[in-house]
């Protein structure tokens, strides 16, 4: 079966119906994911698109990058200013909807970052996100997690913003639907039995559609076999609670100004506790 797209309506643009969320904590217990036809509108689209396309040709993207590689690809945090900045991109209803479902209406925003897999970029190795089974260590013993790990509710979440149209030759995400039930194994499995266990499925369409899919779910990036740059947006969204091990070093893996979060409005405000604008100095220089 593959991965269910989401169609939103005008009136579930603005409001999503109960069964719109139905179907997609349906889609994502399932599978791990869920695709949007039309989460975004086209002309903000086109502005993040041109916003990233300057700050990589300007080369700013890459100085200010995040100190890896991934096989050919790219990433760099972007900071919320500009077209990132609009309540339409990080806070339209549909998104806050379908996040607080997932993850509590407390949820908040992690990080966002733009990966660019450049061309002649190769096959990106299998993975997941967040390779955590909240085991504890107690007296120098570790203690398993008692619970079933696999029926855990998400706790992160990966928005998947292609800023092009996605083909089977420029890139696109390869996501392995269901699998995130296996990600939290005492074992966590190998990558043949994640590929004999379930189907692949790439995550190819038009420039528009964008995706979710749980941060336990395997995925990675296909070659991009074309002369042109493959921009996509990463935006993770998470429980309050969680915090990711993987930007412990990035800082700040939440780029916002205390100028630009003053522009945000009030009831937004609350998304952006995890950046260091919104928190004051406990001790000033006096």
């Amino acid at each position: 079966m593959s991965i269910a797209t989401i169609a939103f309506s005008r009136k579930d643009a603005k409001q999503p119906s109960s069964r719109t969320l139905k179907k997609v904590l349906a889609a994502m217990d399932r599978d791990g994911a869920v695709a949007f036809a039309n989460l975004f509108p086209l002309p903000l689209l086109r502005r993040l698109r041109a916003e990233i396309a300057r700050r990589h040709s300007s080369g700013e993207l890459r100085a200010r990058g995040l100190v890896r590689d991934i096989a050919g690809r790219y990433a760099a945090v972007v900071p919320f200013e500009g077209p990132f900045l609009e309540p339409a991109f990080y806070a339209n209803p549909a998104l806050r909807a379908m996040l607080a479902a997932l993850l509590g209406e407390d949820y908040r925003i992690s990080s966002l970052e733009t990966v660019i897999a450049m061309p002649g970029a190769y096959r990106q190795h299998q993975h997941i996100d967040a390779p955590i089974r909240f085991d504890r260590s107690v007296a120098g013993r570790k203690v398993r997690f008692k619970g079933r790990l696999p029926e855990l509710p998400p706790y992160a979440v990966t928005l998947c913003v292609p800023l092009c149209g996605m083909t089977e030759e420029n890139g696109p995400t390869a996501i392995w639907p269901g699998s995130h039930r296996l990600a939290l194994r005492a074992r966590p499995p190998g990558e043949r039995e994640i590929a004999r266990k379930f189907p692949v499925e790439r995550m190819t369409g038009a420039f528009g559609r964008s995706f979710f899919f749980d941060y336990r779910t395997f995925h990675g990036g296909m070659p991009n076999l074309t002369a042109e740059p493959r921009p996509v947006l990463m935006f993770v969204f998470t429980r309050s609670w969680f915090r990711d091990p993987n930007t412990a070093d990035v800082f700040p893996r939440l780029a916002i100004s205390e100028r630009s979060l003053a522009r945000v409005p009030a009831r937004h405000r609350e998304l952006f506790l995890l950046a260091p604008a919104a928190r004051r100095a406990l001790w000033e220089k006096r």
